[in-house]
């Protein structure tokens, strides 16, 4: 194994890992200072926290012409993308946490891939084997199963938050699913840290006005050393780090090698969850564990190659 690889591994781990932490931090936040953490001030603090983060990454010359480029040729598309996978989609998991557990929402919202198969086909047209099908179907087994089974952790609620908190993870994972099918275009043309820079300003411009509405000066005030600790970590390690160190390991990894971070990033998930959160795994959420993954493990495998090996066994 080269040194190459290795720096592809290690910057799969850091990215991985990081948003794995995130549902961690946000629960935790949402315990800790439930009662006074404004959501949406939250949000776009932690949207302008990652945009200056990734400035660095926008000195060369030649990416901030790209930038320009971006907003004259294609900002629309940039609109689209930044309202749902930054905007929506990073909101509705983080609000998530303040009702559902975050094993839960990392379950739901790294269902992804399902909806992606779908969006896939109702956009782009692009067909799928019979195995990544097979695969849709277990893992939305999974869904189910995992929405029905109990658990909890030492900030539990019961009954019908806990379903709200995992309908909106869930659709946070639709949100994101959309944004990687609309966003595949916009990125092969600039590469990946220029579509995300745009975005997260992008991003955090299209909160401002929605600040005007739900944020009052108080908010401001209540502001603690402990949530600007959280806008700190999950705005530039969870947002900005990890995407630039995911973006950076496709420098170089093959995209079905890092696909299979994702796993790593849901056991770290579990693993924090139980440790930190004292979060309970009853025997029916673990199975919901194992065909969630496992479905998006078949999925995964289902490589243009394998599907065409598979269309020729079908002729």
């Amino acid at each position: 194994m080269n040194g190459k690889v290795l720096l592809g591994l290690l910057l799969g781990f850091l990215a991985t890992a990081s948003w794995g932490s995130f549902y961690i931090a946000g629960r935790w936040l949402y315990g800790e200072e439930g009662n006074t953490i404004n959501s949406w001030l939250f949000n776009f603090l932690r949207f302008s926290m990652a945009a200056v983060a990734l400035l660095p990454l926008l000195v060369p010359k030649k990416t901030r012409e790209l930038i320009v480029r971006a907003f004259r040729e294609d900002l629309r598309e940039f609109l689209i993308i930044a309202a749902t996978g930054i905007v929506i989609e990073s909101s509705l998991v983080f609000c998530s946490l303040k009702f559902t557990t975050a094993a839960r929402s990392s379950l739901m919202a790294n269902c992804s891939p399902i909806a992606t198969v779908i969006l896939a086909w109702v956009m782009l047209r692009q067909k799928s084997s019979l195995g990544a099908i097979l695969g849709m179907l277990i893992g939305f087994a999974g869904i189910v199963l995992a929405a029905v089974a109990e658990g909890g952790d030492i900030y539990a609620d019961t009954g019908w938050r806990t379903l709200v908190g995992d309908a909106m993870s869930l659709a946070s994972g639709i949100f994101w699913a959309y944004f990687t099918v609309k966003g595949a275009k916009v990125s092969q043309k600039y590469g990946g840290p220029v579509c995300m820079a745009v975005c997260f300003v992008l991003g955090a411009a299209m909160m401002v006005p929605v600040l005007f509405f739900t944020v009052r000066p108080a908010d401001f005030s209540a502001l603690t050393p402990r949530m600007w600790g959280g806008v700190l970590y999950t705005g530039v390690v969870t947002l900005a780090l990890a995407n630039a160190c995911w973006y950076g390991a496709l420098r170089y990894l093959k995209p079905g090698v890092l696909g299979a971070f994702g796993y790593l990033s849901a056991a770290i998930t579990f693993t924090l969850s139980a440790l930190v959160l004292k979060e309970r795994f009853t025997p029916p959420f673990i199975v919901a564990i194992g065909l969630i993954l496992g479905g998006m493990a078949l999925m995964m495998r289902m490589t243009p190659q394998a599907e065409k090996r598979e269309e020729e066994k079908e002729l």
